[in-house]
Parts: C-alpha cells; sequence; structure tokens
C-alpha cells in the first residue's frame, strides 16, 4: 500500500455502486467460505440506496479508490434492546448514546492491508466527536474476520443479540 493514509466520508449516489460492488463481493466470498452471513438476500442494492438516502453509508476511500463501505447509525438499534447478556452502557434504542456500525465490508481486492481496522477506528473517531459514548457491533459466530479485529480495537464482548436473520454476538467499545 502507498503512503496514501484512508479517510472516512459519507456515501454519496455516485458511491453507490462502488458500495454495492464491495458488499456483493463480501456476500460471495462468505458463501465460498461457508459462512451464513449475508446470504439471504441482505444487504441488497435497495439497502445500499436507502442508506445514502438516510446520510448513514460511510465509504473508505484510498487515493480516491472506494475501497470500504459501512452503515453509522446514530438512531439506536432496536434489536439491541434486548440482549443476552449486558451492554456496557444503559442507554437504549429510545435514549440512543450509542453509534452502530452495520454492513461494513471491504474490497477483497484490498483485503489483508488492515483497512478494515482503520475504518472502523474512523468511525469511532466521528462518532466520539459527535458526543457518543459507545459504538456498538455484532457479527455472525463464523466470521473469524471481525470476530479477531474486534477485540483488538478494543471492543468488549457483550452477548448474543437477535436481528431479523438470525442471532449475532454482540459487542461494544467506550468512546
Amino acid at each position: 500500500m502507498n503512503d496514501m493514509q484512508p479517510l472516512c466520508r459519507m456515501a454519496t449516489v455516485a458511491d453507490r455502486a462502488a458500495a454495492w460492488s464491495i458488499i456483493s463481493r463480501q456476500q460471495e466470498l462468505m458463501r465460498r467460505q461457508g459462512r451464513n452471513q449475508w446470504q439471504q438476500g441482505y444487504p441488497n442494492p435497495e439497502v445500499i440506496a436507502d442508506d445514502v438516502q438516510q446520510e448513514i453509508g460511510r465509504v473508505l476511500v484510498l487515493d480516491d479508490t472506494v475501497v470500504g463501505y459501512c452503515a453509522l447509525i446514530y438512531s439506536g438499534e432496536p434489536c439491541y434492546d434486548t440482549i443476552e447478556g449486558r451492554w456496557l452502557t444503559d442507554s437504549d434504542s429510545a435514549h440512543c448514546r450509542y453509534s452502530v456500525v452495520h454492513r461494513i465490508g471491504i474490497d477483497p481486492d484490498f483485503a489483508n492491508r488492515g483497512l478494515a481496522s482503520r475504518f472502523l477506528e474512523l468511525l469511532m473517531d466521528e462518532s466520539r466527536d459527535d458526543g457518543c459514548e459507545s459504538m456498538r457491533i455484532d457479527t455472525n459466530n463464523d466470521n473469524v474476520q471481525m470476530l479477531h479485529i474486534l477485540p483488538k480495537l478494543g471492543f468488549e464482548r457483550c452477548g448474543n443479540v437477535v436481528l431479523p436473520d438470525g442471532p449475532r454476538i454482540a459487542f461494544e467499545h467506550l468512546l
């Protein structure tokens, strides 16, 4: 990788095709690895378009190339209101003081360069600057990459939550 530092910015309509390409390639990679996450038609291009319209889509850009995509949500996550375990903070989606990262993916052509970690660090910085006291994220039990990255970045495993497409391992990081 060159000396260019990646930057995180709000996704625009012009970024939708690149964002969907990243997510769909991640879905295919997960499928080939026998993983269950993102295999039931979610996320899809309509979800990405909705993220952009709601201004929750974020892209990671390296040297003018979109290399990562996610949704950064400040309005809470109702599925997180019920947890088997305990969050580090007491806020819920009705009294939200946390940000949520969903649908995070890195272009497979840029894998193994630490970009997922850097993306999450930049999202934590944005969340902290916007007054959040923590960040929450969930992942499948077979997503070995995220299960490796999250603890390295200081995320603590808090328990399990159930999303519409199944159970997930829940993590939180105090900002």
